[in-house]
């Protein structure tokens, strides 16, 4: 196992049973004491646990989703007031002359509410998106292709090709997990690739994510974070962001 997978599940124990000892670290994963003391120093460095003696615990106020929950009805329970703020400061950054993507998600849907006057033009994978901008009266385009039944986003192979066409000025997304080794995440291949195909095609690229996506990983990497700028929240009063600022720009509102 990988350390970073590994370290991925240790977190996923101590936010499960709130806390974990090095020795049951050592048992668990079979890896020395010395191993395990550096999986909690690097998860600590990602602000979701706190280093006490012998082991560590769960730091609340930040992490209560699960990077691989894709049920948008579950999305908007989490996190809704960061993902507004988010969104608010997201919709600031897009100038009337712009041509802007919009991908698929809980936090990039909000921005069409903070868009009623904007008069870019959008284009869109995201079903409930493109509702909300057209109800608006604003310009907003939506890719043909598969529509998932989970997400409500729009993907495939004609997605992939329409999108060849397109000069974006600037592009914004979401993801399911944000980790310094793994980068942008998502847990959908297809998915992933509609995202990757989108980003190609994006001048300016921000990722919108609160910061319970930070420091865990899905399945598939749509983007390193040197590839992109990172729009998030401090919700959690110790979250250091330090370790991704030193990759990438990170704005928090």
């Amino acid at each position: 196992m990988l350390a970073e997978e590994r370290q991925q599940e240790i977190l996923k124990y101590i936010r499960r049973q709130k806390a974990l000892t090095v020795q049951e670290i050592v048992s668990l994963f079979s890896v020395s004491e010395a191993t395990a003391r550096r999986d909690l120093l690097s998860l600590q460095a990602s602000g979701f646990v706190n280093r006490v003696h012998g082991g560590a615990t769960w730091r609340e106020g930040c992490g209560a989703y699960d990077a691989d929950w894709e049920d948008l009805q579950q999305k908007y329970a989490y996190h809704m007031e960061a993902k507004r703020r988010i969104a608010r400061f997201a919709a600031a950054q897009i100038g009337d002359a712009d041509f802007v993507y919009l991908d698929a998600g809980s936090t990039v849907e909000q921005m069409a509410d903070f868009l009623s006057g904007s008069k870019a033009s959008f284009v869109t994978n995201s079903l409930p998106l493109a509702q909300k901008l057209a109800h608006f009266g604003r310009d907003v385009l939506i890719l043909p292709g598969r529509i998932k039944e989970k997400t409500a986003a729009i993907v495939g192979s004609e997605m992939r090709d329409m999108l060849r066409r397109y000069h974006f000025t600037k592009g914004f997304f979401g993801a399911n997990g944000i980790s310094l080794q793994a980068g942008c995440t998502t847990p959908d291949a297809e998915e992933g690739d509609c995202k990757m195909a989108a980003l190609q095609h994006c001048r300016y690229k921000s990722v919108l994510a609160d910061c319970s996506k930070f420091g865990l990983a899905s399945h598939i990497t749509f983007a390193d974070l040197a590839e992109v700028s990172i729009i998030t929240a401090q919700e959690a009063e110790h979250f250091d962001f330090t370790p991704f600022q030193q990759i990438t720009e990170v704005h928090i509102v």
